[in-house]
C-alpha cells in the first residue's frame, strides 16, 4: 500500500492510498474515502491555474516523482514539446511546453519528489530579452 499526503485542518498528514479503477481510495482514521482521478486531475489544474499560471512557469499538476528531464538549461523549446515527465499514482504524466522559449533554469532531477504546484522549469518567451 502506498501512501499519499493530505493537508488536514492545514497539518500535512501521510494516510494509506491505493488506485483501483481510476479512483484514489484512501483511509482516514477508522473512515474510508475515494475520489475520481478526474475529478483530482481537473481540481489540481483549476489550483495550479488560479495560483497564478503562467505559461513560462511549468509546475507540478500533482504531487510526483520526477522520471524523465529531457532539457537543459539554455535550451530552445517549441510550444508542445515534452519537457519533463513525472510519475503520480502511479501513472506517468508528460509535461510540455505551452510556448516557444528558451529554458531559464531546471528546478528538479531525475527521482526527485515533488508536491502540487512545485516550480520545475522556468522559461524564457521567445523574443523576450
Amino acid at each position: 500500500m502506498n501512501t499519499i499526503t493530505l493537508k488536514i485542518d492545514g497539518a500535512d498528514r501521510k494516510v494509506p492510498a491505493e488506485v483501483i479503477d481510476k479512483k484514489v481510495w484512501f483511509k482516514i482514521d477508522d473512515r474510508t474515502f475515494s475520489y475520481d482521478l478526474v475529478e483530482l486531475s481537473q481540481s489540481s489544474h483549476v489550483k495550479t491555474k488560479s495560483a497564478s499560471k503562467s505559461p513560462d512557469k511549468i509546475t507540478a499538476p500533482m504531487p510526483g516523482k520526477m522520471t524523465k528531464v529531457f532539457i537543459t538549461e539554455g535550451q530552445t523549446v517549441k510550444k508542445g514539446d515534452p519537457l519533463i515527465v513525472m510519475e503520480a499514482m502511479k501513472m506517468e504524466y508528460t509535461l510540455k511546453s505551452d510556448i516557444n522559449a528558451q529554458v531559464e533554469k531546471v528546478f528538479v532531477a531525475v527521482q526527485q519528489q515533488v508536491t502540487l504546484g512545485h516550480l520545475l522549469v522556468q522559461l524564457k518567451p521567445e523574443g523576450v530579452s
